[in-house]
């Protein structure tokens, strides 16, 4: 395998799982503890008003003797220690006289507000709550340390987070279970693929259904793996056609050169040294034939959908072929329009028609004809000659590789038609055959002819 980082997702998965349970879970358990304190609060405020109107009953109905008596036996039902002070007012003047207080209360009242207070003593923040009976005659202070209080609410915090540090071990087995079950179908593609054979390849098979995240992607796969198993396909008859069609050339070039080598007379040395000439040449075309099969890229061939005009290719194609018509005393004439845009690629587009063209006039003996028809009303072309023809039965198997005619002589390699059908599937045209030129010896040609979808240039939207 490549350097590339990779990483366990279900590892991750587990760690962010566990990572947001156990924030919200702290998150619940502060906006508890937070609710939890303030309704703690309320609680040990209403026990203060209680112990003090309790106090306050007991220095009025039984004097202030009675008052530790009293506290100590009821201390431990309340829920917090509270403190206190018991004051009398002076008959004269507005003094008070401490009856009774508990040890952690000094001789000094502990606040002079009414109802509720906070302040610090003795370097503690404490919370009191003051009461008067009898017309004021009577007055108890009761407090409470904060400090208590909060280290009872941080007693209720850590039952509140006790069963998350218990619970949360047993919440990561359960989402590793989980986790692993739910990527299961993942563990079966990356099995699937892995068993894939190179020779023979096919689509995934997963048995039981596919979560929708992951079908997508199988079916893209399946879709590469068809692609790329006729590809293969392709190349390996591609190599084994190329090898018996450059066999036979390579062969006949062999036995020319050692004729060449051995030949006594000039004349028969001249004749093959022009076999072997002849022979490269063909080979030549035959090389130039199989680099453009090995060319035809789709994507090369449609360049953001870019318009060329098909009545110029043809008139460049046809000016450039002209001379070898005129060496073999053909005629090769064009009928075009001023313009014919298509959508594709302006060099395909000419090795598509250069292929029609070159074929034409390679099959169509001397003196013969050759015509291309452009036709922008039909959005068609055509390329008819006068040559031997195809039989009908014949004409599909034409457009496979290294097929040839059945009268066609030696100088073809078969390639020619094969490279125009791929051109044209990949251009969205549709490829037929029809009737060619009139022979003079009786019979018609051969007429290939494409016709085209419609061009939108993707410039003018």
């Amino acid at each position: 395998m490549s350097g590339r980082q990779t990483y366990s997702l279900r590892r991750r998965l587990v760690g962010l799982l566990i990572a947001v349970v156990a924030l919200l879970w702290s998150l619940s358990a502060a906006v508890a503890f937070r609710t939890a304190h303030g309704e703690a609060d309320e609680l040990f405020d209403a026990q203060m008003v209680q112990v003090a109107e309790t106090l306050l009953a007991i220095v009025a109905a039984g004097g202030p003797g009675q008052v530790a008596h009293e506290m100590a036996e009821h201390q431990h039902d309340y829920q917090l220690p509270v403190a206190f002070q018991a004051w009398q007012r002076e008959q004269a003047g507005d003094g008070w006289n401490l009856l009774v207080r508990s040890a952690e209360m000094t001789d000094v009242p502990a606040t002079r507000e009414s109802g509720f207070d906070e302040h610090e003593q003795q370097g503690e923040l404490w919370r009191f709550y003051t009461v008067d009976h009898d017309h004021g005659r009577y007055r108890v202070i009761v407090g409470q340390q904060h400090a208590t209080r909060y280290r009872l609410a941080g007693e209720i915090a850590l039952h509140l987070l006790l069963p998350i540090l218990i619970g949360l071990p047993l919440i990561a087995i359960g989402i590793w279970i989980v986790v692993g079950r739910a990527l299961r179908p993942v563990d079966a593609v990356a099995g699937a693929l892995g068993g894939l054979d190179a020779r023979h390849l096919s689509p995934v098979r997963i048995h039981g259904p596919l979560p929708a995240e992951i079908a997508p992607l199988v079916g893209s796969l399946d879709a590469l793996v068809v692609r790329l198993a006729e590809a293969l396909d392709n190349e390996r008859r591609f190599t084994a056609d190329a090898a018996h069609e450059l066999r036979t050339p390579l062969a006949a070039l062999r036995i020319q050169a050692q004729v060449a080598s051995r030949a006594v007379e000039s004349g028969a040395r001249q004749h093959a040294l022009e076999q072997v000439l002849s022979g490269v040449e063909r080979m030549t075309h035959l090389v130039e034939q199989l680099l453009t099969l090995a060319r035809l890229d789709p994507d090369a061939m449609l360049p953001d959908g870019v318009c060329v005009d098909l009545a110029e290719i043809a008139r460049s194609v046809c000016s450039s072929l002209a001379p070898q018509a005129l060496r073999r005393d053909q005629g090769l004439s064009l009928d075009a329009p001023d313009a014919m845009p298509v959508l594709g690629n302006h060099w395909w587009l000419e090795v598509l028609l250069r292929n029609l063209v070159d074929n034409a006039l390679r099959y169509t003996p001397a003196g013969g004809e050759v015509r291309v028809v452009v036709d922008a009303a039909g959005r068609c072309m055509s390329v008819s000659d006068s040559g031997p023809g195809i039989d009908p039965v014949l004409r599909d198997k034409m457009l496979t590789r290294f097929a040839r005619g059945v009268e066609a002589d030696t100088e073809g390699c078969g390639l020619g038609l094969s490279i125009v059908a791929r051109i044209a599937a990949i251009l969205g045209a549709r490829l037929h055959f029809e009737q060619g030129l009139a022979r003079p010896e009786g019979g018609e040609g051969l007429a290939v002819v494409l016709t085209f979808p419609p061009a939108i240039d993707s410039s003018s939207r």
